[in-house]
């Protein structure tokens, strides 16, 4: 659905390459530096042509049924393309309290948290991932921080403001995403 990501630059400038769209530049006033705290985390893992469509509402199916918003009234929604074998995926976390058992087709997973640089956008605007990423390739202070050799995983989205929007059930033009790109300072190499 959304195909933003690309194996050798991790995410494609298709927005750029289209001759009569002028090209969207982040400046420093725009992009947040912030730490995402460790936490537990319930991950569903969706493939196909509508995964991020399946997981969110398996995700909310999930939220709903343990009432994991009354039980945890911090809970964050995170989410990041996730294909496997060249077939589009998405996955999706949620925050959950340590000890919460979680069954299948959920998977209990730990979050490091860390370092990331954040740049909020409406639902949908998704060809914003491009301009963030020059924005930290460019940046003077800071560098990119992955882990391993699937950045894909790494390029995170939160819903912004999540326990609320779920109990509101908003419309697609009502949710704030923020991009989010793990990073390190550059005298920290």
């Amino acid at each position: 659905m959304f195909d933003y990501y690309d194996k050798e630059r991790i995410i494609s400038m298709k927005s750029s390459e289209k001759t009569n769209e002028s090209k969207f530049v982040l400046s420093d006033q725009v992009v947040r530096i912030l730490h995402l705290p460790p936490s537990q985390v319930a991950s569903i893992h969706c493939t196909g042509e509508k995964a991020e469509i399946e997981s969110g509402n398996l995700l909310n199916t999930f939220v709903e049924e343990r009432k994991l918003n009354e039980m945890k009234p911090d809970l964050r929604h995170y989410g990041f393309n996730h294909s496997k074998d060249d077939v589009h995926g998405y996955e999706r976390w949620v925050t959950i309290p340590e000890d919460l058992n979680i069954t299948k087709p959920f998977v209990k997973k730990y979050f490091k948290g860390g370092l990331y640089a954040a740049f909020a956008i409406n639902m949908g605007d998704f060809d914003k991932w491009s301009a963030f990423y020059q924005w930290v390739k460019e940046n003077h202070d800071y560098t990119f921080d992955f882990d391993g050799e699937d950045m894909e995983v790494e390029c995170l989205e939160e819903h912004l403001n999540y326990f609320n929007n779920y109990q509101l059930s908003p419309d697609d033009k009502t949710i704030q995403i923020d991009l989010l790109l793990p990073i390190k300072q550059k005298n920290q190499q």
